[in-house]
């Protein structure tokens, strides 16, 4: 009877060694396919870029001299070439108690003075654009039929990845048929005054590609 008894303990023991090895292996066992995470891929500029693409220069608009008020020397520059500024910012002040400040909100030119300077009167400074956001201006109006409203995605070649969404921007009551064309760019855009950057149309003939990398949608 003992013998029997020893037997059936010692069997008991080996089935609950067994089951938890069982146990062990199930709970250290790779998740399944439909648990793993999801990589998330984001666009980059059109896999065939000639496909209903423009190209055109980035800018805002033409620009006007900022000039000193009064003669002086210059004592302090406050600016740096490129520099989006806002309407009254202080520019530059001059030994004659006077100051060079933006008239409107835009992007500056290249700084023109240095500290120690000494300038007449009417002196420019810099230059300010007339417009306070960044723009595509297209060689046509009429190119990749484009027209005013129309959504569509903007890149530069040197930054394919930062792809931006814009609009095809109004054109003047009785401009002609092949006048500039406007893309207008939200505030943010991360593109530079000068800039070649390509346009193309924002649906099924300009969609953007699948591919590693991000996107900047504005």
């Amino acid at each position: 009877m003992k013998k029997l008894l020893t037997r059936v303990v010692l069997g008991l023991s080996v089935l609950l060694t067994v089951s938890g090895i069982w146990l062990k292996s199930t709970t250290n066992a790779p998740a399944t396919a439909d648990k793993l995470p999801i990589t998330r891929v984001g666009f980059t500029a059109p896999l065939d870029s000639t496909i209903g693409t423009a190209t055109g220069l980035i800018g805002a608009g033409p620009s006007q001299p900022l000039t000193t008020p009064a003669a002086g020397r210059v004592l302090d520059v406050f600016f740096m070439s490129g520099e989006y500024v806002h309407r009254g910012q202080l520019l530059v002040k001059l030994s004659s108690q006077d100051y060079v400040t933006a008239p409107h909100d835009g992007f500056l030119g290249a700084n023109l003075v240095t500290i120690g300077q000494y300038l007449p009167v009417r002196t420019p400074v810099t230059t300010i654009s007339a417009l306070g956001h960044l723009v595509v201006t297209l060689a046509s109006r009429s190119r990749d039929s484009m027209r005013p409203g129309d959504s569509v995605r903007v890149w530069v070649a040197s930054r394919p990845a930062r792809v931006v969404s814009a609009v095809v921007g109004s054109v003047a009551a009785g401009a002609p048929a092949d006048a500039p064309l406007e893309i207008v760019l939200a505030a943010g855009a991360p593109f530079r005054i000068g800039e070649r950057a390509s346009v193309q149309l924002h649906d099924h003939r300009g969609g953007v590609v699948p591919k590693s990398g991000s996107v900047s949608e504005l």
